[in-house]
């Protein structure tokens, strides 16, 4: 698949990688033991490496190879290659990568934001589908826009998505200028929500 991403990974251009936000994730972390978590979208597996090293299971899904690699090497080096395994695969088809087991976690860190209407529906429908009641997720998303790049999503957006089997817990925004490249004018929020049915 090629896309925006994969042309910014194969340039070496990737603005984002020195932020250092993670928004809400270590409030959903310390409110549940470790269990087993899903970082789509991961990249080169910030997120993901900080969960495994909560002692977390973690599964990182992204689609571009690069990003893959330098995932596992973070990975190794920081000592959690045994708990972290990084899968190259389409979120919109997570049915052909992951088996049927459930996920405690869900994190969505500049993902979803990305997606067309149908592929956004399938995701977060399988994540529905691999989720139990309690089951928190956190997102992080530029507000709808125009202009290259994702086009975002609102609260009410990603509430209507998801739908009635998920309540937001909260809604903040990110630190200004957390948007980098061609979404350094965007305005970034993180997203909290859980699992209710």
């Amino acid at each position: 698949m090629v896309s925006m991403y994969s042309l910014m990974y194969a340039i070496g251009y990737t603005p984002w990688e020195g932020e250092a936000d993670y928004g809400p994730l270590s409030d959903v972390l310390d409110a549940r033991s470790p269990g087993r978590a899903l970082d789509c979208g991961c990249g080169t597996g910030r997120h993901s490496v900080k969960m495994a090293e909560r002692g977390w299971e973690v599964v990182g899904v992204d689609y571009v190879g690069k990003a893959l690699a330098r995932a596992r090497t973070r990975a190794a080096h920081a000592g959690v290659a045994d708990r972290v395994r990084f899968l190259s695969a389409d979120v919109a088809h997570l049915e052909a990568a992951l088996d049927e087991g459930q996920f405690d976690v869900v994190t969505d860190m500049g993902c979803l934001h990305g997606l067309p209407d149908a592929s956004r529906r399938a995701y977060t429908e399988w994540v529905t589908g691999h989720t139990a009641p309690g089951a928190g997720m956190v997102v992080a998303a530029a507000q709808p826009r125009h202009g290259p790049g994702p086009k975002g999503i609102s609260a009410h957006g990603l509430s209507a998505l998801l739908g009635p089997g998920w309540e937001t817990v909260s809604v903040a925004p990110a630190p200004a200028g957390t948007g980098k490249g061609p979404l350094r004018d965007a305005e970034f929020w993180w997203y909290r929500m859980r699992r209710t049915e």
